[in-house]
């Protein structure tokens, strides 16, 4: 059988995620970078000379090129919408960061041009392609410690790169931490709590900071709680006012019988404190291989303990450490070659099952719109 050439990828937009994604692209073997575009001069010429590929300032010339089968986007979120219609236009595949666009109308549309044109526009949704994302899944899944029933999201981010003249401010270019930021959570939790509804959201802002382009208000913390179907009660704090070194993510999912809670932006571990029966202990074991478990405390077998209304048959308590791997840009790049994999996957045989469609990308657009028009 012969081999399928490789596809040819143009990268539009050469900051340093672009960068690090076409980096980590190159090392698949059904992708070859064959061009690169940026607005930005400097940024244009750095990166063809760093991939050793012509470097445009339009990024029309270069989803134009005949060796072009995918675009990856990697621009500011305004930017997305009229990126994805050409290329989708041009019959090219994309991969577009988040958000996939700044609102649900634009999302609706981009999603029409990329099924008339028969093309795939996923959005780099990288947290579910993470070995702990996976882990996390298959024990809610799994019914061991009964049904979630509230979950919490602590998303504190460093802004020492996002100087009040940046564009992130910009709810014109960015759309808002909600649409910006947002968007890689609401995904997340829909893949762990099943769909949600926003039922309340708030919005807090410094300034105004003086500028060379006058005062800038910064809208710099935002939350929102969720009500998702499994019927867990799931509140977002997203807030972009740390110091680089305190930049950090965790995630607590409370359930009838214990707790997961999840450690980093890109998920490095979780830790489960629960009770379990001995098919639950040895559940979790098969779910979580090579995970650290202790026994913290044991109960006398065949007497139940009550817990929401109902007789438990646990034997034990519990605690499980889960930390398949140590090095964050490691399982970064790990997670961003395995999502483009998995999409070439599916150009190449359309019965292929992705993790993420675009679907994905337009229901937590939907999200972000929503928190954004209740917190007014």
């Amino acid at each position: 059988m012969t081999k399928e050439k490789p596809l040819g990828l143009g990268l539009v937009g050469c900051g340093g995620f672009g960068l690090f994604c076409m980096e980590a692209f190159s090392q698949l073997p059904d992708v070859e970078p064959v061009a690169v575009a940026d607005v930005v001069p400097a940024a244009a010429q750095h990166a063809g000379e760093r991939f050793g590929v012509p470097a445009f300032l339009n990024p029309a010339e270069l989803i134009a090129r005949d060796d072009i089968d995918l675009v990856h986007v990697a621009t500011p979120p305004s930017t997305h919408h009229g990126l994805v219609l050409a290329a989708a236009a041009a019959g090219k595949h994309v991969l577009c960061e988040k958000p996939l666009a700044m609102n649900l109308a634009q999302a609706d549309e981009m999603l029409a041009a990329v099924a008339q044109a028969g093309v795939i526009a996923p959005v780099n949704f990288v947290l579910r392609y993470n070995a702990v994302t996976d882990a996390v899944s298959a024990i809610l899944a799994s019914g061991v410690l009964g049904q979630p029933l509230s979950a919490r999201l602590t998303n504190c981010a460093s802004d020492d790169k996002l100087v009040a003249e940046h564009w992130f401010w910009d709810k014109s270019v960015s759309g808002g931490i909600f649409v910006e930021h947002g968007v890689h959570f609401f995904d997340l939790y829909r893949h762990w709590l099943g769909p949600g509804e926003v039922i309340s959201a708030h919005t807090e802002s410094r300034g105004p900071v003086d500028t060379p382009k006058g005062p800038v208000v910064c809208e710099d913390r935002v939350t929102c709680t969720l009500r998702h179907q499994s019927g867990a009660i799931a509140s977002h704090y997203h807030g972009f006012d740390q110091a680089g070194p305190m930049d950090r993510t965790d995630h607590r999912i409370v359930c009838e019988l214990g707790d997961i809670r999840v450690a980093g932006w890109i998920p490095l571990a979780c830790e489960v404190d629960a009770l379990v029966d001995e098919a639950g202990a040895v559940k979790l074991a098969e779910l979580c291989s090579g995970a650290e478990i202790e026994t913290i405390e044991r109960f006398p077998t065949g007497q139940d303990i009550l817990g929401r209304g109902k007789l438990r048959p646990v034997t034990r308590r519990v605690r499980m450490r889960y930390e398949p791997e140590t090095d964050k840009q490691a399982i970064y790049a790990q997670s961003v070659r395995a999502l483009l994999a998995d999409q070439i996957a599916y150009i190449r045989d359309g019965s292929h099952q992705r993790r993420i469609t675009e679907q994905d990308g337009r229901d937590a657009v939907a999200l972000a719109q929503a928190a954004a028009e209740m917190a007014g």
